[in-house]
């Protein structure tokens, strides 16, 4: 898991989102300049006038303030991926999040961005799942961020499944759940992959002055079965299906 408050830039934009959603599909009007080098894709380039056709636009709450959100989801011909921009209203539009699938999205895969609260205590968070495994391996990441004095947080990362070469190859896979202010951490780790499985267990809590879940070990006996190392089932709830 990462430490919080690593913050997003945020570039203050020109087009609202929905004019950027119309100037991408329809590439008109032309998107001003300054709001297309913020986006940094070839797509709304004037020297590349194809329109996008894949392309979605959500209003969410992220933040305690009344205005909405805007999450614009969209197929990207030319990077041939999907790309989620993320936009906040702080007295004008600004794009607080840009982030490529990186090798896991297909047709507006759910999973791609998702908006969900973990816990009673935790903000609400905006969840990217994406690949960022390199050469030779699979990282299938969500990473959790939450909107904070206008701008996006990094809280914490975790890895739904991680197969590894060279030796020694492994899998790895990561279950969340919870119950109350409480979340489940539960690793399930194959070495060699298709090995019996060694299961690991963990409880955090969110922590309003780190920014980020911290572990609560006086709560494991009460979540984590000692001699198995997974959570106890009738305890805890999941919170993202696999």
């Amino acid at each position: 898991m990462l430490t919080g408050a690593e913050a997003l830039p945020v570039v203050p934009l020109q087009f609202t989102p929905d004019q950027i959603a119309l100037s991408l599909r329809t590439t008109k009007p032309p998107m001003p300049p300054a709001d297309c080098h913020a986006l940094s894709v070839f797509a709304c380039k004037l020297e590349y006038p194809m329109p996008v056709r894949d392309i979605s636009i959500r209003w969410v709450q992220l933040d305690d303030d009344p205005e909405l959100e805007a999450i614009l989801i969209a197929y990207m011909e030319s990077e041939r991926d999907y790309f989620a921009f993320i936009f906040d209203w702080k007295k004008t539009w600004n794009l607080v999040g840009n982030m490529m699938c990186e090798r896991h999205c297909y047709a507006h895969d759910t999973n791609f961005i998702r908006v969900h609260k973990l816990t009673e205590n935790a903000p609400i968070f905006l969840i990217a799942r994406r690949d960022l495994g390199g050469s030779g391996s699979a990282l299938d990441t969500r990473t959790f961020f939450h909107l904070r004095g206008g701008s996006l947080h990094k809280a914490f990362e975790v890895t739904d499944r991680w197969i590894g070469l060279p030796p020694p190859e492994h899998t790895e896979k990561i279950e969340l759940s919870q119950s109350g202010p409480w979340l489940i951490h539960h690793t399930i780790r194959e070495e060699p992959p298709e090995s019996p499985a060694k299961h690991s267990c963990k409880v955090l809590t969110w922590s309003p002055q780190q920014l980020t879940y911290i572990e609560a070990p006086t709560q494991r006996p009460n979540f984590c079965n000692p001699k198995t190392g997974r959570p106890y089932p009738d305890k805890t709830q999941p919170i993202i299906p696999y």
